[in-house]
């Protein structure tokens, strides 16, 4: 017998995958989805359509969480306490759909996350559409309950997550976040050492608190924006910059400072017949989503000013090209430009650049620091206009990390840090 005969190994023939692990090993088979398997699919979200995940979180206090193993109960935590602003949320939507599908279908596989009958599509014999699920039931249930912010076209999103191998310790799409906890979970599903529906229930229950101090962190944090009713601008704008400086993932926190202030300018009736683009999200393409910067005003359906908020990069070549491509396909912006933290990198090639593009394209094209953006944008108002807006600019930029400002401002990655970091500074 060779030496490494039980080291963990997937084979991958033209009709089926081995996963080997230990000593254990399990066939599935590439093909369409069988009767049996039909039946599980359709059992499945007969019990979503009607209502079991909402039976499901008001059960929850009927829960004896006692018998769940410790082990297990720390792999939820984990795979809670993992969520950043930037990664794990797709892993923890996943798991939950997991725990969601076992709980309803026990001889449902978990490890095959594509089924169909259809032609030309890729399926396992016992797989399902976890994706279809997911964006049907799963997504829209977390979103509405407010478990946990993500993407509302749903986990799946996240391509990683969709290669066309089983989940297993093998699966080598590269992942973010907590994945070793999310693939014991897995197998702890599997081997039936994790009972699903108690495990599901006990990842709302994470979730739900997690959520509950989230709202008492964004109260606290809104209470605390009406010592500013006062403050100049001058004191807003400090703030808020120490603010984007201090905290994680800045260039996010950034380009929500800026929306704020538009937000801003546009309650105080100041836009004329403009209007604030509501943001976009985070890992959205601004050319994709026909957007020529990341905070935008337009006029009926026309983009008329836009500007790309560009934290920790002064030197600006590459995106005026990428601006010039955008511009000749909305010849309607007056105004275009970018944004840094910090002083622009005007060297003459980017001077001639910018003044070749505003000529070529007929765009008023700026490249600006944060101060001279703000200055450009209200430095001509008088005083009490200019306090008026400073209020309603730290105002907005605390309520749309509250999730206060859903249609303005949808930020679906998670904000409890950020609201944390505002709080300490405006304490």
């Amino acid at each position: 017998m060779p030496e490494n005969e039980h080291e963990n190994h997937l084979d991958v023939y033209e009709n089926r995958y081995e996963l080997h692990q230990g000593e254990e090993t399990n066939i599935y088979y590439q093909g369409f989805q069988n009767r049996a398997t039909q039946s599980r699919y359709a059992r499945i979200n007969d019990a979503l359509e009607h209502g079991y995940l909402n039976r499901m979180i008001d059960s929850i206090q009927d829960k004896d969480f006692s018998e769940l193993s410790e082990v297990n109960q720390v792999l939820l935590r984990n795979m809670v306490n993992g969520i950043t602003s930037e990664v794990g949320r797709a892993l923890v939507g996943l798991a939950f759909l997991q725990l969601t599908i076992k709980s309803i279908a026990p001889d449902q596989c978990i490890r095959l996350h594509k089924g169909t009958t259809r032609q030309g599509s890729f399926s396992w014999v016992e797989g399902i559409s976890m994706r279809t699920i997911d964006s049907t039931y799963n997504t829209p249930f977390l979103r509405e309950q407010g478990l946990l912010n993500i993407n509302k076209y749903g986990i799946m999103m996240t391509r990683s997550l969709a290669e066309n191998y089983p989940y297993s310790k093998l699966y080598k799409a590269e992942m973010r976040g907590p994945f070793d906890d999310w693939i014991a979970i897995v197998d702890a599903i599997e081997d039936e050492s994790m009972p699903p529906e108690l495990g599901l229930c006990y990842l709302m229950s994470l979730l739900k608190n997690r959520s509950d101090r989230f709202q008492e962190t964004a109260d606290r944090a809104c209470s605390l924006v009406e010592q500013y009713r006062d403050s100049s601008l001058e004191k807003v704008q400090s703030d808020l910059s120490q603010f984007f400086n201090s905290t994680d993932y800045s260039a996010r926190a950034f380009e929500v400072v800026m929306h704020g202030l538009f937000q801003a300018i546009g309650e105080c009736r100041l836009l004329g017949d403009a209007e604030v683009v509501p943001m976009s999200q985070m890992r959205s393409a601004n050319k994709k989503h026909g957007n020529v910067g990341d905070i935008e005003l337009t006029e009926g359906t026309v983009i008329v000013e836009s500007w790309d908020a560009k934290y920790g990069k002064p030197y600006l070549r590459d995106e005026l090209e990428e601006l010039r491509d955008k511009l000749l396909t909305h010849p309607d912006v007056k105004v275009a430009g970018f944004v840094v933290d910090s002083n622009v990198d005007l060297r003459r090639d980017i001077r001639n650049r910018v003044e070749e593009l505003s000529i070529e394209t007929g765009t008023d094209i700026h490249l600006f620091s944060f101060s001279e953006w703000v200055n450009y944008e209200i430095g001509s108002y008088p005083p009490p206009m200019k306090k008026a807006i400073a209020y309603r600019w730290i105002k907005a930029v605390v309520e749309s990390f509250a999730q206060k400002r859903p249609d303005i401002a949808p930020i679906d990655e998670p904000c409890d840090a950020w609201l944390e970091d505002l709080i300490s500074v405006m304490n």
